[in-house]
């Protein structure tokens, strides 16, 4: 089904509104495209959604990630474990976080039909013995259209001659490509406010705000 507002899952009126996204991992040799719990759930919260933000993992660009990540226990797991994944999709929000209020803006691939997004996924059991998947996607500094806009990070963008490297190469290889995305490969239009409302979930969504 067509999704066009997907937000991290939730706790509302005390139960959790779970989200899950399309996530392309490498297990046992053999890739393979599953729904994943999206944010991340680490392997020790008991599947629980943890109470602080863990839809995003953000990586700096001059320091490897292998020592950024040893101060993030939601995610040290992961990465330790090559727990690596891929994301597609074919655009994302962002909001431009000097107007009051943030402005919300659709980011789209010019050359492909869909990003990439580099991930992390872990598993996480559950008292009653249930075993949650789930993931984050790995995020860095802005490009220039991110900046323009006023934001402040930008997905990392794996592009299909990588994959195998993101998959199951070693943590030195894939550190490698947490850079920012090309600029040029992107382009980002205004969209209504009706977005920032999760529960808002319609294609009216992708037409641009008049100007």
């Amino acid at each position: 089904m067509q999704r066009y507002n997907l937000a991290p899952s939730r706790q509302r009126g005390g139960h959790s509104i779970l989200e899950r996204l399309p996530v392309l991992r490498q297990i046992n040799g053999q890739r393979r495209l599953d729904l994943l719990v999206w944010p991340l759930i680490p392997f020790w919260a008991h599947g629980a959604l943890p109470k602080y933000h863990t839809a995003n993992c953000r990586s700096e660009v001059d320091w490897p990630f292998s020592v950024t990540v040893r101060d993030k226990p939601a995610y040290r797991g992961a990465w330790q474990h090559d727990q690596r994944c891929l994301i597609p999709a074919s655009w994302f929000y962002e909001w431009n976080q000097h107007t009051q209020p943030k402005t919300p803006y659709r980011v789209y691939p010019l050359n492909q039909p869909m990003f990439t997004f580099a991930g992390l996924w872990d598993r996480s059991s559950s008292k009653d013995g249930t075993v949650t998947a789930s993931c984050t996607i790995i995020t860095t500094a802005p490009n220039r259209l991110l900046a323009d806009i006023g934001h402040h990070r930008a997905p990392v963008v794996i592009e299909p001659p990588q994959w195998d490297v993101w998959l199951t190469g070693s943590k030195q290889e894939a550190e490698q490509l947490l850079q920012p995305p090309p600029a040029d490969e992107m382009a980002a239009v205004e969209v209504s406010k009706a977005v920032n409302n999760p529960e808002y979930d319609d294609a009216a969504l992708l037409r641009p705000v008049p100007s």
